[in-house]
């Protein structure tokens, strides 16, 4: 009867058509005929009183009236599946965190994950290092660690320290492009820079301080140190890089900002003890390494210029 709200299983099917493209394969993923499909498909237009997919020789497409209905059982989903990882399991951390980190933060993330099996084997982790801002509002990651604050009236945030970054190069690429060893405001339009594809990552900030060559992209921090040391260019990181890269830090006329990141999660995450502990770990290993940081900048500052150092 039209004005019914669909079920939801017949929400779900839905999904699984706008997922799959096409009539079989939902009923293949869902396990039912695509007769089956079809006639859901029609049963459920019928009772709402509109189109919802447009089918072809092509295959299916969901129509705009479709759209919202995709993105309520999209939410459906999500919210189903944190509340079977919250609810279920045979002790209070038994269960799934999934974390979602800016790239280049998965080794402390990684032992954050140590910590926490090493006392709650039964929990388990899964980290994800992402360019966007998951929604932790709607669920699409139990923690976030983020360099901006959120807006959001249901997460939480704790400062988790700051990352102080440098300039790093190899000794060849210095030796050839930079032998100063010193990066002054007119030298970074004549530099090549290796950068990542974040939307929060320093590109654009490199570009404010007049950097114009960008001849690699590399999506993986790990691949831009690997990039740097094989003297392609100039590269930002944490002014604690690994020792074990040969790299050497450049000094600049006038540092980089330091940069405060947070730990977020939704406000109803707080009395979900894996969640907590994993939350509680993260803390400590960032702490940690917000520290670290701060002592390589400040040896860093103490060390004596080379080459000149200034103009």
């Amino acid at each position: 009867m039209a004005g019914e709200l669909p079920a939801w299983d017949d929400l779900r099917l839905l999904l699984e058509v706008h997922r799959r493209g096409s009539f079989l394969a939902a009923g293949q993923q869902l396990g039912v005929s695509t007769a089956t499909v079809a006639r859901r498909v029609g049963q459920l237009e019928r009772a709402l009183g509109r189109k919802l997919v447009q089918r072809s020789s092509q295959g299916t497409r969901i129509d705009n009236d479709g759209a919202g209905l995709v993105a309520l059982a999209e939410d459906l989903e999500r919210s189903i599946a944190a509340f079977q990882r919250d609810g279920l399991g045979p002790s209070a951390h038994a269960g799934v965190v999934r974390i979602s980190i800016p790239d280049g933060f998965m080794p402390a993330a990684v032992e954050a994950a140590e910590l926490v099996r090493s006392e709650h084997p039964e929990t388990f982790v899964e980290v994800s290092a992402e360019a966007r801002f998951v929604d932790l509002a709607a669920r699409e990651a139990d923690i976030g660690v983020r360099g901006a604050r959120s807006s959001s009236a249901v997460l939480l945030e704790r400062s988790i320290g700051e990352v102080h970054a440098g300039i790093f190069a190899s000794e060849a690429y210095l030796e050839r492009r930079l032998p100063k060893r010193f990066l002054a405001q007119e030298d970074w339009g004549s530099q090549d820079f290796i950068t990542g594809d974040a939307p929060h990552g320093p590109t654009e900030w490199l570009r404010t301080r007049g950097a114009v060559h960008f001849p690699l992209r590399v999506s993986s921090f790990e691949g831009r140190l690997d990039a740097a040391e094989r003297g392609l260019g100039l590269v930002v990181a944490g002014a604690s890089v690994d020792a074990s890269r040969r790299l050497v830090r450049v000094r600049l006329e006038t540092p980089l900002p330091a940069q405060p990141f947070y730990l977020v999660m939704h406000q109803d995450l707080r009395a979900v003890p894996r969640v907590r502990a994993v939350a509680e770990a993260l803390l400590k290993v960032f702490g940690k390494e917000s520290r670290k940081q701060a002592e390589a900048e400040a040896r860093f500052r103490r060390r004596p210029r080379k080459h000149g150092g200034s103009r």
